[in-house]
């Protein structure tokens, strides 16, 4: 056999264990960094010796902060500015004085818990202000949360990793110079952190409006080109930064990809995709490479005193500063508990442990591999325990709730419009989307948001908000239209929930495509939006609200209806989700019910089949 470079069978061993551990978490439905962490462990020089980091020398440093570049800036895109505005006060409170609480907090439990001395203990209180959006993102897909709730924790991880990194790089300046190894002073000190976010944001900023400027002019840049120009420009925007001030690349690239969000770009989709698809790379690499590269007899020597480190962290550290940052705000205590639980610690803590590790040990710092070994402990707990508890312990809160998540409505006859003025009165934004002028005129006379065009348009389904969109409902009166924008939106943006309403699943839609566009029909049973759109029209149809006495046993409800009713959506705690043939009702949920029938013989059949009683559509 012929010798090959070890650094090539590295990366490529790397890249196939990091996405066949990403397949498994899919299909096992855990989070990603689990098997990762496994994998590199198990496959390291510790383990099997399959996976040689060191092989790679100085390529390892360059493929994790480019790595790290794309994974930031494609998290700073995802982050809607509108939905941060609006949670600005507690996402600061979070990043300035929920930084400096778990700053000492992390720094008194290595220093007395841990052991480490103190110097190296105030570096790792510094390295663990970050938590991550590789991680918390993932995560809260999983859950049902207020839009709110969710994107505080979005805009903590994406904002809280370039000031966490760069305050740890800030602090390992400053021991280093106060041990002799690196000049330093009080200016210097200064500038170390501020320096590097000013000229991070500055560079970031402006690479972000060239970008945009470059890409909105028509025919400039080929569009089979445009992805391939902008991870250039990120790339180069972080070199750039990085040659002007050390360790300022972080904070660039997550200005850009904030400034880019502002330039209105075309096709963002289409990118927010292909950074999304390296991202999910570049995770893979790092976690693979990262872990690979630590060394486990490191890690058993922490025992107990490590894991009760972890422990504080976990349970004293991070709620105390949440409770510090947040008291005064308008969060309610459950609001505050679920963000206290939420502290995942993710890829740019491992890299910056990685980097500090060796700097340490070589300035003559025996502790610079427990620093990596706390850390990898914290991320593997962390991850796990708060990764796979996040949905318990949001319901145990009574916070799983879809208010605030936009619904697009494919459609805007006059059943549509009823149902979307019943989804807005609990708080559910949302935006219809029909071919017929006339329609979208009187979704919009009715003071909805509404698109003109056809469904099957990514462009148009793009206008209408899908890619933030937590559920599509496909209500025209062609089934097999419905069908093929649920499918387009599940499968080309991600939608969650994609429901169609056919008149006959029979004929245009198999069992197969359901499952793939949502898994179910549209309020659960066939329909004919036809027809329903005729008795809204003419005043035979209305929506009744009923609610299911306390005490009935959560069971199926649906099939029992006769076909002069329809259950559009069962309200549960004031969240409101579409009916499907999987629902469930129970005592004290509210269903929304279209009918035929009059509000007295519809009362009447309502409470044959449940006992349950009508409500005004208005009620809590």
């Amino acid at each position: 056999m012929h010798a090959v470079n070890p650094a090539l069978l590295t990366m490529v061993a790397a890249t196939v264990v990091g996405l066949l551990a990403q397949v498994i978490a899919a299909r096992w439905r855990i989070p990603s960094i689990v098997p990762l962490l496994v994998f590199g462990m198990v496959l390291g020089p510790s383990g099997a010796n399959f996976i040689r980091p060191q092989d790679l020398g100085t390529g390892l440093s360059v493929v994790v902060k480019l790595s790290v570049a794309v994974i930031l800036f494609q998290g700073a895109l995802n982050l809607r500015l509108g939905d941060l505005r609006n949670t600005l006060r507690e996402v600061r409170s979070l990043v300035t004085i929920g930084v400096a609480v778990t700053w000492v907090g992390a720094t008194l439990a290595a220093w007395f818990i841990a052991g480490l001395t103190l110097r190296v203990a105030i570096v790792f209180g510094a390295l663990l202000t970050v938590t991550g959006p590789t991680v918390v993102q993932p995560i809260l897909r999983r859950v049902r949360l207020p839009r709110q709730l969710k994107t505080i924790l979005e805009g903590e991880a994406i904002l809280i990793d370039p000031i966490g990194a760069v305050l740890a790089v800030a602090v390992v300046d400053v021991v280093l110079g106060l041990a002799g190894v690196r000049p330093i002073g009080i200016l210097g000190s200064i500038w170390g952190y501020a320096g590097r976010l000013i000229v991070g944001a500055i560079v970031g900023a402006s690479a972000g409006l060239l970008l945009s400027w470059l890409l909105k002019r028509r025919g400039l840049i080929p569009d089979e080109l445009s992805n391939l120009v902008s991870l250039a420009s990120v790339w180069g925007a972080y070199a750039l930064a990085e040659v002007l001030q050390g360790e300022s690349g972080i904070m660039a690239v997550v200005a850009m990809g904030l400034t880019m969000q502002h330039g209105a770009v075309p096709e963002e989709r289409r990118l927010r995709k292909f950074k999304e698809q390296l991202t999910v790379l570049g995770i893979s690499l790092l976690f693979v490479l990262l872990s690979a590269n630590l060394p486990l007899g490191v890690v058993r020597a922490e025992g107990m005193r490590g894991l009760l480190t972890v422990a504080v962290l976990m349970f004293i550290v991070r709620p105390v500063s949440v409770w510090c940052a947040l008291h005064r705000t308008d969060l309610t205590w459950r609001d505050r508990a679920f963000i206290s639980w939420i502290s995942p610690r993710g890829v740019v803590a491992a890299s910056v442990a990685s980097l500090f590790a060796l700097e340490l040990t070589e300035a003559g710092f025996p502790e610079g591999e427990r620093i990596l070994a706390l850390t990898f402990l914290t991320i593997a707990a962390t991850v796990v325990v708060q990764g796979l508890t996040a949905g318990p312990v949001a319901r145990l809160l009574r916070l799983e709730s879809f208010a605030g998540r936009n619904v697009v409505l494919v459609g805007a006859g006059p059943m549509a419009r009823a149902i979307a003025g019943v989804l807005r009165r609990y708080d559910r934004p949302v935006t219809l989307i029909d071919r017929n002028a006339m329609l979208v005129d009187d979704a919009r006379d009715a003071g909805f948001d509404a698109v003109a065009g056809n469904a099957l348009d990514e462009e148009v389904l793009s206008a209408a908000g899908t890619e933030d969109a937590e559920t599509v409902i496909a209500m025209t009166t062609n089934s097999e239209v419905n069908a093929l924008a649920a499918h387009l939106a599940h499968d080309g943006f991600g939608v969650a929930g994609t429901y169609p309403a056919l008149a006959n699943p029979e004929h245009g839609a198999s069992a197969q495509l359901l499952d793939r566009v949502g898994g179910d029909l549209a309020f659960g049973r066939p329909i004919d939006v036809r027809e329903w759109d005729f008795a809204f029209a003419h005043g035979a149809a209305r929506i009744v609200v009923f609610r299911i006495p306390a005490g009935i046993d959560e069971r199926p409800r649906l099939s029992e209806l006769p076909t002069t009713m329809v259950s559009i959506a069962r309200v549960r705690a004031r969240s409101i989700e579409i009916a499907t043939s999987s629902q469930t009702w129970r005592g004290d949920d509210h269903v929304v019910v279209a009918t035929t029938l009059s509000e007295t013989d519809a009362t009447e059949t309502l409470h044959e089949l449940t006992a349950g009683r009508y409500v005004d559509i208005d009620a809590p």
